[in-house]
């Protein structure tokens, strides 16, 4: 089912918020908005028959066969914001049913006024306070996210194994895993954590992207899709991986300390995690999200949702491999040129004469990234059009780079005795290669550095404390 228009989807929720509360609802306005890779969210205004404007947000998920977790998403909201937990407040909800208006299943919710790109509540003035704030809020904030009582959320999964539900969770992704997160299992496996007190109610997705920022720090906890029963410290380590950073020096949301966030965890919690445990779950974090982009990869190339943005996330797996190898300690932060900008040879293109293949390329990255092209877009579509400029600029990558890379993989792993990469993380799963041996490391590290190289070489110079 493709994505419905704003202004469909808000004028049904309108009449059926009409039918509920008996008085007239009217659309002024209504947006998709940008971003969110697994669900269509829409930011609606609508005014009542007094006149009042009422900001709503539908969270939507048009291509799911059943509610797409909606249903259980509602209830932990409900009990959040029972635990103290600060969340939007739910206006109305349909998840099946001849009631439904849209057909598929939505949440509509109360607008909390806030920030959430990362960027600009890493860089800008406006939230130079609550990033003071942060990382103490987020402690606590997490601590009565662990109180949810999980009576009151009830069907919500229970991962006892955290990496054994990473296979369950994403069973073809799992099996195709790269080279650089099976090293990263392979280590979680080996070195377990102690357990921690209890299991509980885990947000899942605790991290800058759906967390609502004010002037004073977090007004609310969004996204709440992946929520489960299990290791509370789970919710930790996501919020410390690299990936969710942003950029950021930082191991906290690129804002704070890791001992910070523990303290102030302990406050509520009434217990205080150590950081080596804390160390695992941020692992962990960087292969559940490497996992989750091969997941958002494959419903492009399913033809389940077709997206450029979608497509673009397969790639990204190649970050999660690096911070993998930086996690264990086999690769270090550096800066590397780009190769676009570093006049790298083009390959022969003869007979085709001039512009070659990357000219063109060039050409069409420049256009997509023109501020002739863009300044009238709306912003859902100016995202996925500076999306489409940094899948140019990878295709440019690997048509300079691809050829020589092939050659010295084959070599590499030709050494070990495999012949592709599928049989080197096959050989690294049976034990058959030693993932301690300094030949296989080296063989997967330089197939990592080139897949990131193409992918995106300025994350090889992000921090990484």
């Amino acid at each position: 089912m493709s994505v419905p228009e704003a202004q469909d989807v808000a004028a049904r929720v309108a009449g059926r918020l009409a039918s509920k509360r008996g008085t007239p609802v009217s659309v002024v306005s209504a947006r998709q908005l940008p971003a969110g890779a697994s669900r269509a969210t829409y930011a609606v205004d609508l005014v009542d028959a007094d006149g009042r404007i009422e900001q709503v947000i539908v969270r939507a998920v048009p291509s799911a066969a059943d509610d797409g977790g909606l249903a259980d998403e509602a209830k932990v909201l409900r009990a959040a914001a029972d635990a103290g937990v600060p969340v939007p407040r739910i206006l109305d909800a349909a998840f099946g049913g001849a009631d439904n208006p849209l057909g598929f299943p939505y949440l509509a919710m109360e607008f909390i006024a806030g920030e959430s790109i990362p960027r600009r509540i890493l860089r800008d003035g406006a939230h130079a306070t609550a990033r003071e704030r942060f990382v103490e809020q987020c402690g606590r904030i997490l601590a009565r996210v662990h109180q949810i009582d999980a009576v009151e959320a009830p069907g919500l999964t229970e991962l006892t194994d955290p990496v054994e539900g990473l296979r369950q969770l994403f069973p073809r992704e799992f099996d195709a895993m790269p080279a650089g997160l099976v090293l990263a299992v392979r280590w979680l496996r080996d070195n377990p954590p102690a357990p921690s007190p209890k299991t509980c109610v885990v947000h899942g997705d605790f991290r800058l992207g759906n967390l609502l920022i004010d002037a004073e720090g977090v007004a609310a906890v969004l996204d709440w899709e992946l929520v489960h029963i299990g290791d509370p410290i789970e919710d930790l380590g996501w919020l410390c991986a690299k990936a969710w950073r942003f950029g950021g020096a930082a191991p906290v949301a690129g804002m704070g300390e890791r001992a910070a966030l523990l303290d102030a965890y302990a406050e509520i919690a009434g217990w205080r995690p150590d950081e080596e445990t804390l160390r695992w779950w941020e692992l962990y974090a960087t292969v559940k999200w490497g996992l989750i982009c091969a997941v958002q990869a494959n419903r492009h190339l399913d033809g389940v949702e077709r997206s450029v943005e979608l497509a673009a996330i397969g790639r990204r797996s190649a970050e999660q491999e690096f911070d993998a190898l930086l996690d264990l300690g086999l690769v270090s932060p550096e800066m590397v040129e780009d190769p676009l900008a570093a006049g790298v040879a083009a390959p022969d293109e003869a007979p085709h004469g001039e512009p070659s293949s990357l000219e063109l390329l060039e050409a069409v990255a420049g256009f997509l990234r023109s501020d002739s092209v863009t300044a009238e877009m709306s912003p859902q579509v100016r995202f996925h059009t500076r999306v489409a400029g940094n899948v140019v600029d990878v295709v440019r990558r690997q048509i300079l780079l691809g050829p020589r890379q092939a050659a010295e993989s084959a070599a590499r792993l030709a050494a070990l005795g495999v012949a592709d990469q599928r049989a080197l993380c096959d050989a690294l799963w049976s034990g058959e290669l030693d993932a301690a041996d300094e030949k296989v490391r080296d063989a997967v590290v330089a197939d990592v550095r080139a897949r990131l190289l193409v992918a995106n070489p300025r994350y090889f110079a992000v921090p990484h404390p």
